[in-house]
């Protein structure tokens, strides 16, 4: 692999956006200049943008007014316990099932006790005992979720919600794209990946999956598509009514994104039923199903435009409380992959490697991201099959921020699905913002 480009940083000014509300304020910056380029071609590596968790407070970072949540779950300081109760699975059988909104009787909800990092106007951080709110979903006794109606958010004010890079109206007004993403061994390399804005990767079954998110590039082709997992939905919930392309599932799995579809909560892009996937020759069943993106964000009934689901400011550093160690290299400990990060201080970016081998797309582009996060929590069995993890992506836990070259040990919380994810240092309580630019989270098992 070849990494070329002039990645020094520019010094420019900055531009302000209207305050968003809920847990994110906004504001843009100007992205790092530079690529990755193999096999000919030179894809823009990442940059820098803007955002924060806050507890149910206000207060006023670098000049920017932050509007307060509802009360945010950023999991406990040292030694919080925490318990939270959900499900997921799926598998690659392009199968129906019906779906039945009516509900009968209702689980009790999960509640957490935390303990949350409050921040104020002076920046002063104190301890106190809360009890986080329950998922918005509710399992009724055949199994099926139903959702809460949703409002679509009105789209972000000069801002790429992804990257927090600056972006025109119409990148505002598109939705995210969220795509079920292969990684098994035949299924590698992958297409697109190295154009996704933002990279989850979820342990299944006994291998890891991506949920590959395209907003401000969409490439021809994106796959293999596989398979979604109940664990999926707690993430499409904070996307604003994203497209979701994925292969089909078993009958469970299809019935709970029905739920979600039927409440507005996500389009149900499947390839069961839309004429924007094609298989490739080059590769085996099931590992050859690819998505035209385009073609999907052109087709998707009533969409909602992309919004930001974490933190992030290109100018914030840690203060000198934070615990920020120099991290060259290391390793995260997903299911049947060895995955290690490179820092590049040249290109100023995470480089990611599978099996010890660098980690491309079909491009020869290495997944290069400005942010790396891996979020501890729980993987209990899927409530629709029990062979299939699911990791709880509401509540809170242990985090490590990877940005700049240096690790932050930290907590993550999230309140209720619609929320964003919100980051705080481990040690003082003080928020922690992702730097502008692509992220990957890893859902690591605790």
């Amino acid at each position: 692999m070849l990494v070329t480009g002039d990645l020094r940083r520019r010094k420019t000014r900055r531009e302000k956006s209207a305050p968003l509300t809920g847990w994110f304020g906004a504001r843009t910056g100007m992205p790092i200049q530079g690529s990755v380029q193999t096999g000919g071609r030179k894809t823009a590596l990442p940059s820098r943008s803007v955002d924060q968790p806050v507890e149910a407070s206000v207060y006023r970072r670098r000049r920017l007014a932050v509007g307060a949540g509802v009360g945010v779950a950023v999991a406990a300081l040292v030694g919080a316990a925490i318990v939270i109760a959900s499900g997921g699975d799926g598998d690659d059988r392009l199968g129906t099932a019906d779906i039945t909104p009516a509900a009968t009787t209702t689980a009790a909800p999960t509640t957490t006790t935390t303990t949350v990092p409050t921040t104020t106007t002076t920046t002063s951080t104190t301890t106190t005992s809360t009890t986080t709110l329950p998922p918005p979903t509710t399992i009724l006794e055949n199994g099926v979720p139903i959702w809460p109606p949703y409002e679509t958010l009105p789209p972000l004010d000069g801002i790429a919600a992804l990257t927090g890079l600056p972006a025109d109206e119409a990148l505002t007004q598109r939705p995210i794209l969220a795509v079920k993403i292969d990684n098994y061994s035949r299924a590698r390399p992958q297409w697109g990946l190295d154009s996704a804005d933002a990279i989850i990767e979820e342990n299944v079954e006994g291998v890891t999956r991506f949920v590959g998110m395209f907003h401000t590039e969409l490439p021809d082709r994106v796959g293999p598509v596989r398979s979604a997992r109940t664990g999926d939905l707690d993430l499409f919930a904070g996307m604003n009514r994203p497209i979701v392309g994925w292969s089909g599932g078993n009958a469970g799995v299809t019935r709970w994104i029905r739920s979600a579809a039927f409440s507005r909560v996500l389009v149900d892009f499947t390839a069961q039923q839309n004429p924007c996937y094609q298989r490739s020759s080059s590769r085996s069943l099931p590992h050859n199903l690819l998505l035209d993106p385009e073609c999907a964000v052109n087709t998707a009934v009533e969409p909602g435009p992309a919004k930001q689901l974490w933190p992030i400011d290109g100018d914030w550093s840690p203060a000198p409380e934070v615990g920020a160690v120099p991290d060259t290299s290391f390793d995260v400990n997903m299911d049947g992959v060895r995955v290690t990060w490179e820092w590049s201080p040249e290109f100023q970016v995470y480089l990611r490697s599978q099996n010890g081998n660098p980690h491309v797309a079909v491009s020869g582009n290495r997944i290069a991201m400005s942010n790396v996060v891996e979020i501890y929590t729980a993987h209990p069995p899927s409530p629709v099959d029990a062979g299939s993890p699911n990791p709880i992506t509401t509540g809170g836990g242990r985090a490590v921020i990877h940005r700049d070259g240096v690790a932050i040990e930290a907590v993550w919380g999230r309140t209720v699905p619609y929320d964003a994810f919100g980051f705080a240092d481990a040690a003082t309580g003080e928020p922690v913002w992702l730097d502008t630019g692509k992220t990957f989270i890893e859902l690591v098992r605790q």
